[in-house]
């Protein structure tokens, strides 16, 4: 009887150890099924977020992406004492091309300097369409002072590209207006809403004094005020 009750306990143990094994792999491949469709569902995600950051139109980031990476570009900036700018580009008279070719060939006009933008940024730098025929980069760790060669070499650059427009091939000419962050200037209470301003404000200076031109904002500007007047 002890030995028949010893054999009937091995078995038992031999019994539950197979139970358990068909268990353990049954659970491993529950686990790898949930890890494949979690997989799925962060790229998937990933790629919501992509398509949502982006214009429809350009394909460069859309308005609401660059103000929150001017935001944390701006408090990237203040933790490392590190410079940041902001450059805003106008096309200047872009109501003559809707009005001459249409707003289909508008369009192409847009996606031709979109693509223009991109191929002139660095790949940290972050190129976006503020608004109609309103463009945007954001430049991570760069002096509002060296942005100046920057601007001017897609200004220049954009002057002298043909784009299409329809069946034709047109130049256009931007105006453009920087601002940014220096670590040798007091920026603690500058906000993103502020430093847009100032790039906005430097724009409009740069049309007021011509068009197709860079402006640069400084206090020298707008002296007695601080700040930019409003639009």
């Amino acid at each position: 009887d002890h030995e028949r009750r010893l054999i009937d306990e091995m078995f038992g143990v031999v019994r539950v150890a197979g139970e358990s094994e068909a268990r353990y792999g049954e659970l491993e491949q529950r686990m790898l099924s949930l890890q494949r469709e979690n997989l799925d569902l962060v790229v998937k995600n990933r790629m919501l977020s992509e398509v949502s950051s982006r214009d429809a139109l350009t394909g460069l980031y859309n308005r609401w992406f660059v103000i929150d990476k001017i935001d944390s570009e701006m408090n990237r900036a203040l933790r490392h004492g590190s410079p940041m700018s902001l450059l805003m580009l106008d096309i200047d008279h872009f109501k003559r091309v809707n009005d001459t070719w249409g707003h289909g060939a508008g369009d192409q006009v847009l996606q031709a300097i979109g693509k223009l933008l991109r191929d002139s940024c660095r790949v940290y730098d972050v190129p976006g369409r503020y608004g109609g025929e309103e463009f945007c980069i954001v430049l991570p760790e760069t002096k509002p002072g060296s942005t100046e060669v920057v601007a001017e070499r897609i200004r220049s650059r954009l002057e002298a590209t043909e784009l299409p427009c329809g069946d034709a091939r047109i130049t256009v000419t931007a105006s453009i207006g920087i601002a940014g962050m220096d670590t040798t200037e007091m920026n603690e209470l500058l906000s993103p809403a502020a430093l847009i301003d100032r790039a906005d404000q430097a724009l409009y200076s740069a049309k007021n004094h011509g068009r197709n031109r860079v402006e640069l904002w400084d206090h020298a500007l707008y002296q007695g005020t601080g700040e930019a007047p409003g639009h």
